[in-house]
């Protein structure tokens, strides 16, 4: 997300094909539209999608006399989509991150969702959030989609929020009429996020130390509803014990805290 944050909407309009008179049709029960209609994106080429976000970092060490540590970074998103096809989605994007330069560039989209790219650079999409449903962090549920059902999701790599670890999908809510879902993620695993800091500088009386990080188990939960593929709103929050160590302040624990949020927000 901090890489190129992005996402979500402003509105999905899809019609249905008209049918043939006479023609028998059989029709799934309202609760159980298959997967693909909330999951997978209908876009179009010119549709614009736009994103407010906002993503905090704590450390916070308890009884140590360290201050804790805040880094907050927010902004907003435009992407216009320039060409969607069943291998790929190509978007021209414009983010302004608050306090820092406009910056405009090209995202692509490859494998449904699972690898993307930004001006031609391409890496698996580990972002937290983005624009649509990723099936690297999310899974692929099959068949019908209902309310309590849920999915297990193997997370093999390092990722925005998270090291490598499980974690379960649970369906909170589901609007058939709109294609829309309200998913809930919850996991947990051991290590490094994806660029993670080792290193951080920390305060105390006034004072200000390197210290090394050394990160226990993670734990994350949060909900996120989709419309058509396409994120509406997200927000996840992930905890961890971590250890900070340094020459002069020894080996101190301390708890760390990082939380994501995002709506949709009117694109012009």
């Amino acid at each position: 997300m901090l890489r190129r944050t992005s996402v979500v909407i402003a509105s999905l309009i899809t019609m249905a094909p008209p049918f043939l008179a006479g023609q028998k049709t059989t029709r799934q029960p309202a609760q159980e539209l298959a997967a693909g209609v909330y999951l997978e994106p209908k876009l179009q080429t010119g549709q614009a999608l736009g994103n407010v976000f906002s993503r905090t970092i704590s450390y916070r060490p308890e009884g140590t006399g360290i201050d804790e540590l805040v880094r907050r970074a927010s902004g907003t998103g435009i992407y216009v989509v320039t060409e969607n096809s069943s291998s790929h989605l190509v978007m021209d994007g414009t983010f302004r991150y608050d306090g820092r330069p406009e910056y405009k560039g090209k995202t692509e989209m490859k494998d449904r969702g699972r690898t993307i790219c930004y001006d031609g650079n391409c890496s698996p999409a580990t972002d937290a959030s983005g624009p649509l449903y990723n099936p690297l962090l999310w899974g692929e549920p099959k068949g019908t989609i209902r309310k309590g059902m849920s999915w297990n999701v193997a997370i093999a790599e390092p990722w925005e929020l998270g090291p490598p670890g499980q974690q379960t999908v649970t369906v909170i809510d589901v609007d058939p009429a709109g294609h829309s879902v309200t998913l809930k993620r919850e996991g947990s695993g051991d290590g490094y996020f994806a660029d993670d800091k080792k290193q951080i500088q920390v305060s105390k009386d006034g004072k200000s130390y390197l210290v090394d990080v050394a990160p226990g188990r993670s734990h994350w939960v949060g909900y996120t509803r989709f419309r058509e593929g396409v994120v509406i709103s997200d927000e996840l929050v992930v905890e961890r014990p971590v250890t900070l160590t340094s020459k002069e302040l020894g080996s101190l624990p301390a708890l760390e805290r990082q939380y994501i949020l995002l709506n949709a927000s009117p694109a012009p």
